[in-house]
């Protein structure tokens, strides 16, 4: 019974998981949202008020219930898990802290926003109902929920989930609260048990040995003495065994909820720290029929692969994959140059095939016979790129110098692969390609980079090109930023005539907590920028390093333009990746082409579908005149283009590389859109963040208006070629806030608050991004 209800075996090992911190972000973005609006009824509430209240009377007892047996359930998680006796104190300590802090920050809440305290329990307790702000239970249940989660199975979570909406609901009948106050509720819960995983960790989620060989038993495969081997890998459990006749059997067990709850953590960790090249999977079927379709598909070509003897879901509870056995380990010991000619072989004819590992390394080659087999394709891509089998060869060729050195791993690699292929990895044989592991199996791993690629070099006769130097900002690379800035602010007061006294009230006024949340909204802006330059490029880049590329390109930005410094960063940190020279230059021209598109596009849509108005006096100008300016403006540079050769050999040129590059990314929809959507994200956290500023200071205004402020601010300010649009920006978003209806005093002091959260604070961290990218071979 027990294993009904809890997922994982007690004691399992504790893991910290990307979902629990994206949970804490999600969780206060919906407290902050929900609070600003708690003293206010939006039109959709109003209607879903009018529904709740349209239903019989008789229904309250309905509500009631369903309210009560939230309760039940928090008493239920608890009771169950005190039956368990010592086996899950660490699940009691987790939901002791989860109901113990959520009602603490919800009492708190309650009594900031409404000046009393809420009903804990209505169902004992006479008198009408009053509406608070967050709905106490469903906090308490979504963080008593969301906490236990990781240690429940798949049908008691969905249950869980459903009571949560059901109490919600149940909340608005009975009067305690409106749909804000219940999603505020449900954000507060989340960030909660967030938080609470976030500090103790979440279970790993490994299945038990005793029911995977009864897995197995259910395809009929009778395996011995499975027990779990020493490398484990992220949500999934690795074990051996044997068959009745002694043959060695290797499984691969995906629990019942090791793949699906920790799916946003694999990504995670790929994207970020590019742990082994996870192929995505949804599901843990999925995985193990990619794990078992690659074996077969390697095998068919001829490389020497594990046979496959069972895959699929077995009992109910896990799925898995069991193989033949691939032999012994391949040491230090035991490795010559013969055996490494062999690996190097099997890798030539996985590729010949098609098909790149995603995580060659020697260790997932074993020995059978005195042969190597070529094991664990878990991240295998069947139809992979070139890029991808590069990658392979920088991977294998470093794990090889490290047991042998750099000199005998090239020997052997060029034995076994050919120059040709070794040549064509060699651009990307620099340290950001290795993984984590990798870089941690030796004491200093750009030492021996630098070494394997001499002998690349050396044995292959081909030159390795010098790597660019970044320019280092200098004194006198700040003195034209600093001039421009007292400029200025100099020209804001001159034609604003702003009272700096009374910006200086208007600071002090200011709630500085909305302040502080806007300022760390604005800093996700780095993660769709980078997501940007990942969809221009094309390239399966490594997150973590891109987001802190952004970062610091804002202290570049300082000492010069920021298209200069940007393309300048951007280009060498693709080069240390093996991005070509050119690709590297254009998918700049591409992010920022695709920047001026969302700018524009939705600058044209905001002033066209919504009531959005600059208020500008269009009565005295000429429409037609203008339109004829324009027309002839058109024609002349068309004329002037083709009639003039020196301006035809620039211009030309120019536009069809633009419309190659644009035709480059219309072609992949997929590119498309995650470029223009990244752009998007990017420009929307950062209007996000001025409208956080803005209810700040006692001055809110739409969203469509911020976004709109933020948008036209940065297509205008980048048409000046000031290092940071430093002054430039200031000035043009407190124009566009005083045209909004904002007084002189409140535009200035918005702007410049919100300038220093966005720019001024992030090109100080930027100092420490560009020294983390050099310290760590990305520049």
């Amino acid at each position: 019974m027990t294993s009904r209800y809890f997922a994982n075996q007690p004691h399992q090992p504790r893991v910290r998981r990307a979902a629990d911190a994206t949970s804490i972000g999600i969780g206060l973005l919906l407290v902050s949202w929900t609070a600003i609006n708690a003293d206010s009824v939006a039109a959709v509430e109003a209607a879903l008020i009018d529904l709740a209240g349209s239903v019989p009377l008789w229904f309250d007892q309905v509500y009631g219930v369903a309210y009560f047996l939230g309760l039940l359930l928090i008493v239920s998680l608890v009771v169950s898990v005190v039956a368990q006796g010592s086996k899950r104190l660490d699940l009691l300590r987790d939901m002791a802290f989860a109901i113990v802090v959520s009602i603490g920050i919800a009492l708190v809440l309650v009594w900031m926003v409404k000046g009393t305290f809420p009903t804990i329990l209505p169902e004992f307790t006479q008198g009408d109902a009053v509406y608070a702000f967050p709905i106490l239970r469903v906090a308490v249940l979504t963080a008593t929920v969301v906490v236990a989660s990781p240690h429940l199975t798949r049908p008691v979570r969905r249950f869980g989930w459903s009571m949560i909406v059901i109490v919600a609901i149940s909340g608005l009948g009975l009067g305690l609260g409106l749909p804000g106050d219940a999603l505020g509720g449900f954000g507060l819960g989340l960030a909660v048990a967030g938080s609470i995983l976030l500090l103790f960790g979440s279970p790993s989620g490994y299945p038990d040995p005793v029911a995977v060989t009864s897995a197995l038993a259910d395809f009929g495969l009778t395996v011995h003495g499975i027990e779990p081997t020493r490398d484990q890998s992220w949500g999934v459990r690795r074990l051996v065994g044997s068959l009745d006749d002694g043959t060695s059997v290797e499984i691969m067990a995906y629990g019942r909820d090791a793949m699906d709850s920790q799916f946003f953590a694999r990504v995670w960790r790929t994207v970020w720290y590019r742990e082994g090249g996870q192929t995505f999977s949804y599901n843990r079927l999925q995985a193990v029929e990619h794990e078992a379709l690659a074996m077969l598909m390697a095998r068919r070509h001829g490389v020497t692969a594990p046979d496959v003897l069972a895959v699929g879901v077995g009992g109910d509870d896990m799925a898995l994959v069991a193989t033949i056995g691939s032999g012994d380990e391949i040491s230090e010991e035991r490795i010559t140059r013969g055996m490494l000619v062999a690996m190097w072989g099997e890798v030539a004819l996985l590729h010949d095939a098609g098909i790149a590992h995603g995580a060659l390394t020697h260790d997932v080659f074993g020995i059978v016979d005195g042969n190597p087999v070529l094991g664990d394709l878990t991240a295998a891509s069947l139809s992979a790129t070139d890029v991808r089998m590069n990658l392979d060869v920088v991977s294998l060729l470093y794990s090889t110098a490290v047991l042998v050195g750099s000199e005998a791993a090239v020997v052997a690699a060029r034995s076994g692969i050919g120059d040709a292929n070794l040549v064509a990895a060699l651009p990307f044989l620099q340290p950001p390609a290795l993984t984590r592991a990798q870089k941690q199996s030796v004491a200093k791993p750009k030492v021996l980079v630098g070494e394997i690629r001499d002998a690349v070099a050396e044995a292959t006769d081909t030159e390795l090109p010098e790597p660019g130097k970044l320019r280092r900002v200098e004194w006198k690379n700040l003195i034209m930023p600093a001039l421009s800035l007292v400029a200025a602010y100099a020209l804001i007061g001159m034609l604003t005539d702003i009272d700096f006294v009374a910006v200086w009230e208007v600071v002090e006024d200011a709630t500085w907590a909305w302040i502080i949340v806007g300022f760390f909204v604005g800093q996700m802006a780095f993660v769709p920028e980078a997501t940007g330059m990942l969809f221009a490029t094309g390239y399966d880049l490594p997150l973590r390093p891109l987001v802190i590329l952004q970062v610091s390109v804002k202290w570049i930005g300082l000492a010069i333009p920021s298209a200069a410094g940007r393309v300048t960063m951007n280009t060498l940190f693709l080069r240390k990746f093996g991005v070509s020279p050119t690709i590297a230059l254009t998918q700049g021209a591409l992010d920022g082409l695709a920047g001026f598109v969302v700018e524009a596009g939705v600058l044209l849509i905001a002033f066209v579908a919504s009531d959005l108005s600059l208020d500008l006096d269009t009565k005295d100008i000429n429409w037609q005149l203008f339109l004829l300016i324009v027309v002839l403006l058109i024609i002349g540079s068309a004329v002037a283009v083709l009639r003039v050769r020196r301006l035809r050999d620039l211009v030309v040129p120019a536009l069809t590389e633009a419309w190659g590059l644009l035709w480059s990314i219309l072609k992949d929809p997929k590119r498309t859109i995650g470029l223009l959507g990244s752009n998007f994200a990017a420009r929307a956290i950062l209007a996000l963040t001025l409208w956080f500023i803005l209810h700040a200071i006692g001055a809110p205004l739409s969203f469509v208006a911020a976004l709109v402020a933020t948008l036209a601010t940065n297509l205008l300010a980048g048409l000046v070629p000031i290092p940071g649009g430093i002054g430039v920006a200031e000035a043009v978003l407190t124009s566009f806030l005083i045209v909004f209806g904002l007084s002189p005093e409140e535009a200035f002091a918005t702007a410049v608050i919100f300038r220093i959260a966005t720019f001024y604070i992030p090109a100080a961290e930027g100092f420490v991004a560009m020294k983390w990218l050099e310290k760590n071979g990305h520049l």
